[in-house]
């Protein structure tokens, strides 16, 4: 799944990211994503 990317002075990037650990449901999935969306914007993100 294609994530969105947000950019400079969207106010969501003002938020405090939650930690994740090693045991957060569904890591696999949620790096498995951020690499699609990566690929997917030719390295932006």
């Amino acid at each position: 799944m294609i994530l969105p990317i947000y950019l400079y002075g969207q106010p969501v990037l003002r938020k405090v990211a939650q930690d994740i650990t090693p045991d957060y449901p569904d890591l696999k999935e949620l790096v498995a994503n951020m690499f699609d969306t990566l690929k997917n914007a030719d390295g932006v993100g």
